[in-house]
């Protein structure tokens, strides 16, 4: 094995992104038509329409691209950003889009910046180092509030610490890529300490999740698709008929907080075979199991009555756009659809108001990253109780 687990967990504290979906370019920046199995997104165009129209501008969409006035958010325009006594400047020279900070032995220097990172609320920025190393930069634009900030809250980390952006903790290679590129392989020489990282498709594409499409699309352009006969192999991952369960699993690859156990991921065995998630711990969740650091949704909503009764993701997220299905309560009462639970009897709030929002009491969240609001996912009751007896949280207090 290549990868310290510890490391993978602790790092993913950083790099739970999540995008809001935009307006966004046509079909025809999606030229690249991927490699070996993989066909690329233009090959699943002429069939599913819609499908892609949800995706393009989703998050998943957004996950990763390459620098350009197209997807660059951030003031490059000779800015001067400040924090804990490191003076960065970002700047455009020849089209391209620079930061002038402190590197490597505390030196400042002048680096390009290749990739953005998502979209909003925050957009990261990524340089490519000698080695094939990918260094994620500490500063992200806050898209919310159109500004710079420093994703590190605590004290100034030191050059040649492993916190430092170009240090082990900002590896892009090893710490968030495999979430946000499709058939990624780190390809780490042990030997020469150096990557050769490989992705088919540089965002989280239709082949991301439902596996390489080179024998589907062989076989819907073949007469035994005209005929009705059925071939091995040529059925996508992820159907609509899928167990449930194994659909969580499925988002679970990269909705939660986990270590790999495999080299990559090839769409092969469960979850459990290439990933190793991190447990209930004090150190991750609260006592009575609410959300604390970084974990995701998968570890708190596998808490959930929702997971013990068989809902899943998709019951309320659109699986290609990741909106939601219906905005304020009606997402809930598609389900509970009692009138006891949408009124003030239940809520003991005024109706419209956030309070009487059921999301309010029963999926409270934190911020992580500077500006990312997520909620958990257990789908508890308020148990002001347990917080004068644990010291836990509470919507009511909150």
């Amino acid at each position: 094995m290549i990868w310290n687990n510890n490391i993978v967990n602790v790092s993913l504290f950083f790099f739970a992104i999540y995008f809001i979906a935009g307006c966004y370019t046509p079909v025809e920046q999606y030229s690249e038509a991927g490699h070996g199995d993989y066909v690329g997104v233009i090959s699943c165009v002429e069939c599913h329409q819609k499908e892609y129209d949800e995706w393009n501008g989703s998050h998943h969409e957004r996950s990763m691209d390459i620098a350009s006035e197209r997807t660059v958010k951030g003031d490059f325009n000779d800015h001067l950003f400040k924090s804990k006594g490191v003076t960065s400047r970002f700047y455009r020279d020849k089209g391209g889009f620079y930061v002038n900070t402190e590197g490597p032995e505390g030196k400042y220097g002048d680096f390009e910046i290749k990739y953005t990172f998502g979209v909003y609320p925050l957009q990261q920025y990524m340089v490519e180092f000698p080695g094939g190393n990918i260094q994620c930069l500490l500063y992200a634009w806050d898209a919310e509030n159109n500004k710079w900030f420093d994703l590190n809250s605590g004290d100034q980390v030191a050059n040649d610490d492993w916190m430092h952006w170009t240090k082990g903790s900002m590896t892009w290679n090893t710490m968030c890529a495999d979430c946000h590129s499709t058939n990624l392989k780190k390809n780490y020489d042990e030997l020469d300490k150096t990557y050769n990282t490989t992705y088919d498709i540089i965002n989280v594409s239709c082949e991301a999740c439902h596996g390489p499409g080179e024998t589907h699309v062989a076989y819907v352009n073949s007469d035994a698709y005209q005929d009705g006969q059925r071939i091995d192999g040529s059925l996508m991952y992820q159907p609509v008929a899928q167990d449930k369960k194994e659909l969580i699993d499925e988002c679970a690859r990269c909705h939660s907080r986990r270590g790999p156990v495999t080299e990559f991921y090839d769409h092969k065995g469960t979850f459990l075979d290439h990933y190793l998630p991190s447990t209930v711990a004090p150190v991750l969740y609260h006592s009575d199991g609410q959300i604390l650091e970084e974990v995701y949704v998968y570890g708190s909503f596998l808490q959930s009555k929702m997971y013990d009764r068989n809902v899943s993701c998709i019951d309320c997220h659109n699986p290609h756009s990741l909106e939601l299905k219906f905005e304020g309560n009606s997402l809930c009462t598609q389900c509970h659809v009692t009138d006891d639970y949408n009124k003030p009897d239940h809520h003991f709030h005024d109706p419209g108001t956030e309070g009487s929002e059921c999301i309010s009491c029963h999926m409270p969240g934190r911020v992580y990253m500077g500006n990312d609001y997520r909620r958990d996912h257990s789908f508890r009751v308020p148990r002001p109780d347990l917080s004068h007896k644990y010291g836990t949280p509470n919507a009511c207090n909150d």
